[in-house]
């Protein structure tokens, strides 16, 4: 009995040991994707850089695809981790919506390459992130609506799922968009992010339309107006 006990106790220390290792590679080669690119960055490399062998990543990730998706993921999940610590002192929800709109924005740079590899060359994985991807910020956008309704800082004609939607369309835009060309790639951040503002405002009560213009300069003020790009 004493034996059986003690063979289960060292099978829970090794799976822990083994799902920390998991962690802490999937945390690493998440940094080495992102800052190197997913195509430049090879098993060997992160073997290499974690000073492990080659065969032990293979046996924690079946292949180069599995452990893409779950850094990716990882990275995605720490990304929306970290706007909901930034928000815990905002103190009400239209400013909530209007700086997570935000943030989606700032990331857009980084976002766009990584699903414009992926799609390329890894389109298994682009597949599977873009579902989850979609679900969540769909998710996020329709729940920020409704609060911002019941707080009385849209109309309540406003159709929640149709301004998600809309929502949703228009970070995706931003997203996916060329940016070889930095002054046309700006540009058209800053349109799209103006026109988004303006959206918004338009659903807006008196007391939302309040907020939207106080928050405006805060969220959004050093994104060139269209006008200013347009005269350089």
């Amino acid at each position: 009995m004493f034996l059986k006990f003690f063979a289960l106790y060292l099978h829970r220390i090794y799976i822990s040991i083994v799902m920390s290792q998991k962690q802490m590679i999937v945390e690493h080669a998440a940094k080495m994707f992102m800052q190197q690119g997913i195509k430049a960055v090879r098993m060997d490399d992160i073997a290499r850089e974690l000073t492990i062998s080659k065969r032990t990543l293979y046996e924690i990730f079946h292949d180069k695809e599995e452990l893409l998706y779950l850094a990716i993921l990882h990275y995605t999940m720490q990304s929306r981790e970290r706007r909901i610590e930034s928000i815990a002192t905002i103190d009400n929800d239209l400013e909530v919506m209007i700086f997570n709109l935000r943030e989606m924005i700032n990331q857009a740079p980084m976002i766009s390459r990584v699903r414009r590899n992926l799609k390329r060359f890894y389109p298994n994985v682009y597949d599977r992130l873009e579902a989850d991807a979609q679900r969540q910020s769909l998710e996020d956008m329709r729940g920020w609506i409704k609060k911002c309704v019941a707080k009385g800082y849209f109309t309540k004609t406003a159709d929640c799922e149709f301004v998600a939607r809309v929502l949703f369309d228009s970070v995706q835009g931003i997203k996916v968009f060329d940016r070889e060309d930095m002054h046309n790639s700006l540009e058209m951040i800053s349109l799209m992010s103006y026109s988004l503002v303006i959206f918004i405002r338009g659903l807006c009560t008196v007391e939302g339309i309040k907020i939207i213009d106080e928050c405006f300069d805060k969220y959004f003020g050093n994104i060139p107006s269209p006008d200013t790009l347009s005269a350089e």
